[in-house]
């Protein structure tokens, strides 16, 4: 089945929302404690979750994928930190190439706007997929959710081919 990759739209707020939590809940849960879940992607995603999404405080650029129209994966990328800042995937999509599909728009943007490094804090969860695209590791460290709330991952950069 075909991949879309999509700019997101307005509309798509509540089915991003809902595949973050999903790849949280389900994917991520296992290498993490049930607090640092319930912090990171606590449910039912809320009004308010759904509104501070669309405020897009730090002007992230993003990206869903969809197979047969259903949103199936989330991306998004900030340029001023030269930062990959999410990819989830629904565990109902998984290992069908949607987070690689996600990835490669994401650096092909950065590419095209002159970035040559790409930062980000990979989960637990997530380490292997980034390896697995070029990305390598720096150092192990804590990223801090929104709601302060301190979780283990794993810092790491790609250079990206000009």
């Amino acid at each position: 089945m075909p991949i879309l990759v999509r700019p997101i739209t307005p509309d798509d707020a509540l089915a991003a929302l809902e595949v973050h939590h999903a790849a949280v809940r389900v994917t991520a849960a296992k290498d993490y404690a049930p607090e640092i879940i319930e912090q990171w992607a606590s449910m039912p995603v809320s009004a308010g979750a759904i509104a501070r999404f669309h405020e897009n405080a730090e002007n992230e650029i993003r990206f869903v994928a969809e197979i047969n129209g259903e949103v199936v994966g989330f991306a998004a990328i900030v340029l001023a930190n030269e930062e990959l800042r999410a990819c989830y995937v629904s565990p109902r999509a998984a290992g069908r190439g949607v987070g690689r599909a996600l990835i490669a728009e994401l650096e092909r943007i950065a590419k095209q706007e002159g970035i040559v490094i790409l930062r980000l804090d990979s989960s637990l969860t997530a380490h292997p997929f980034y390896e697995a695209m070029g990305y390598q590791t720096e150092s192990r460290g804590e990223h801090v959710l929104g709601s302060g709330q301190h979780m283990s991952c794993v810092r790491m950069t790609k250079k990206l081919a000009q």
